[in-house]
């Protein structure tokens, strides 16, 4: 009778080792799994940018010009957008807003627009601009606000947008088609010497994809 009553007071050892390996394994599994859900939503941003630069490269096809930048396009695409300068540039932000407008009214995109520009799953938008320090060209900048679409606030942390830089180009944010900028709000280093700032966690990074 007094061992039964000693065997129900508590758990044997084996019974606490096998509890620990059961709550070890939930925790490694939720972890894993929040792990998957946000590299399926970085894979969402290389797989819209290339929507964008296909879609762009069949609108300079047709039209001989970039998007948002198309002298006649009430002309072309109806009167539902505005003319472009046909000066080649994509500076200001109703350039930007031009941009996309041309592209969906010439049906190569089919996308919704917040304040005239397309939302990214993880957050922010895309703009376009060729008004960037340091970098010519024409790219699509993604980020979390602008107001002049020259400087951008963050969207990513230094290991989101490293992700996303060595599965579609070269990894390093200076070099290549995708490229990174500091967030114009943020204190913290999206690049240390050339390299994504991996330590760093904060939204401190904007990403630029080269269109033209």
């Amino acid at each position: 009778m007094r061992r039964l009553i000693k065997s129900n007071m508590g758990f044997s050892l084996i019974e606490v080792a096998i509890a620990v390996v059961v709550i070890s394994l939930i925790v490694s599994f939720s972890m894993k799994g929040k792990e998957l859900i946000n590299t399926a939503r970085l894979r969402t941003v290389s797989e819209q940018v290339n929507t964008f630069k296909v879609a762009t490269q069949a609108f300079m096809d047709k039209y001989g010009t970039l998007p948002g930048d198309l002298q006649n396009a009430r002309e072309m695409l109806g009167d539902n957008v505005t003319n472009g300068r046909g000066d080649g540039v994509i500076s200001s932000m109703d350039d930007a807003r031009r941009f996309w407008a041309h592209l969906i009214a010439a049906n190569l995109i089919s996308v919704g627009l917040v304040n005239g520009f397309p939302t990214c799953k993880l957050g922010g938008f895309y703009t376009v601009s060729s008004n960037i320090p340091g970098h010519d060209g024409v790219w699509i900048v993604l980020c979390k606000q602008t107001t002049d679409n020259r400087s951008f606030s963050g969207i990513l942390t230094p290991e989101e947008a490293y992700y996303i830089d060595k599965n579609g180009d070269t990894g390093e944010p200076f070099t290549g088609d995708i490229r990174a900028v500091k967030a114009s709000n943020s204190s913290g280093e999206c690049f240390v010497n050339s390299k994504y700032n991996l330590k760093n966690k904060g939204k401190n990074c904007v990403l630029l994809f080269r269109i033209w």
